[in-house]
């Protein structure tokens, strides 16, 4: 079921994306300087990839495939930097938050790719909750 949730969430997301141009509702424009629009682009553009990789990462620790949770961790751990750069969508003033949760699924992340890696796919699975509950936590918080 987080499988298919995952994956309509990331066909959602790049359709709503569909422009690459970021709006903050409807057809209307973030009315933020260039420099913001840009920093807002790259982050609409971060979530689908996270999205797309998550959904991989948990059907690779399905079928206990531990080089395919390696390769989606990787994407989502290379991304992370750019997130923690990033500022939210709402709750600004509130950016340390968003900045730790960034660092708190890095962290849940490598626990995944690490005990996979070990062969430990019942704790890969484990930590693989605390990415999804992290993920829920900061859209929840930060998002429009």
């Amino acid at each position: 079921m987080r499988k298919n949730t995952a994956i309509l969430l990331a066909c959602l997301m790049l359709a709503l994306s569909g422009s690459g141009q970021a709006s903050a509702h409807a057809t209307e424009k973030h009315g933020k300087p260039k420099r913001a629009n840009a920093q807002m682009k790259k982050l609409h553009d971060m979530m689908p990839m996270f999205s797309v990789a998550t959904a991989k990462l948990e059907a690779a620790l399905d079928k206990g495939d531990a080089a395919a949770v390696e390769t989606e961790a990787g994407r989502i751990l290379t991304a992370l930097p750019d997130l923690k750069k990033s500022r939210p969508h709402k709750n600004l003033k509130q950016r340390a938050k968003f900045v730790a949760l960034a660092q708190q699924q890095e962290e849940a992340v490598v626990a995944v790719r690490d005990l996979a890696k070990q062969g430990d796919f019942s704790g890969a699975k484990a930590a693989f909750k605390r990415v999804e509950e992290t993920c829920a936590e900061c859209h929840a918080k930060f998002r429009d």
